[in-house]
């Protein structure tokens, strides 16, 4: 038995089909199967019953589920454990989007100044997959915005900030001189949409925040630097979150006039009060309380 095994296995039973779960490791899908195959050899038993239209767990196989999960976890941890001994690193934190980095430079700088040797490793990817690896011990912190299912218990969320959208335009724009944009003012024109899951999943935007036209092109992206990279390419206007918006010569920031928010913050481990995690998320929140963080770092910048 081994984690590769034990991976094509979790990722089975999760999602429960093979061609899911082969695009999320990143396999074929008949490795997973062969994977899947080697392990029911090796306990005995099967795992799944498949038919043509549908996968499920067997007994044995819902049995065997929290126990491959606690293996992966442990090898995981032992695996960041050693690895951290080797760099010296203090602190893991996971971010989805490029522009999260200028919020996080004085959390950081506070946190260096008072520990002397601090170190810190910085990991960027999906949140989704980022909380797969807090859940593994594989990474101490992952910013992003709150929703309300987490794929494993034990793990904390510590609210930062809450932010609606804003709409970013170039410079050059028809749209750049004015102070505020709401659905109606852009109905018809194209969009680029990069919105946070707990705006996306609620299904709010659709009906409060997105302009009623259903001519108009939409191009969704993941980060607000393929939005900017958007609009810069002329794909129209976008609507971002207005804590990834930022100041720069190039383009004009414009206070939208939606009513969908969402929390931005912390996820982390739960039960540990002390150490260097609860003290750096007690600076962010000092951090973002402050009056300039309590609004877009954007909002006053019009070149």
């Amino acid at each position: 038995m081994n984690t590769s095994q034990l991976e094509c296995f979790v990722q089975v039973a999760q999602s429960l089909s093979f061609r899911r779960a082969a695009e999320n490791l990143h396999l074929s899908q008949p490795t997973v199967s062969k994977q899947i195959s080697s392990l029911e050899a090796e306990l005995g038993g099967t795992l799944f019953v498949r038919t043509t239209r549908q996968v499920m767990l067997t007994a044995l196989g819902e049995g065997f589920m929290r126990d491959a999960q606690e293996i992966l976890r442990l090898a995981y941890a032992a695996q960041e454990r050693a690895r951290r001994q080797a760099t010296g690193d203090d602190l893991v934190i996971a971010y989805s989007d490029s522009n999260e980095l200028m919020r996080l430079e004085p959390v950081l700088d506070r946190l260096r100044r008072e520990r002397d040797g601090f170190h810190v490793m910085l990991r960027q990817g999906p949140r989704d997959t980022n909380l797969a690896l807090l859940s593994r011990e594989q990474v101490d912190v992952v910013t992003g915005f709150e929703t309300q299912t987490l794929a494993a218990g034990g793990i904390g969320f510590t609210a930062l900030a809450t932010h609606g959208l804003s709409c970013v335009v170039r410079k050059d724009s028809p749209l750049a001189s004015l102070d505020e944009l709401g659905p109606e003012d852009v109905a018809g024109l194209p969009q680029v949409l990069c919105l946070p899951p707990g705006i996306r999943r609620r299904g709010s935007v659709a009906s409060e925040d997105l302009a009623a036209s259903s001519a108009a092109p939409v191009t969704h992206c993941s980060t607000s630097s393929e939005a900017y990279c958007l609009v810069d390419s002329g794909f129209g206007y976008a609507l971002i979150p207005s804590i990834y918006t930022m100041p720069d010569p190039f383009h004009v920031v414009i206070a939208w006039r939606g009513h969908s928010k969402a929390t931005y913050g912390l996820y982390h481990r739960t039960g540990s009060h002390d150490g260097i995690v609860p003290r750096f998320a007690q600076i962010a929140q000092e951090v973002f309380a402050k009056p300039e963080y309590a609004r877009p770092l954007s909002e006053t910048w019009r070149p």
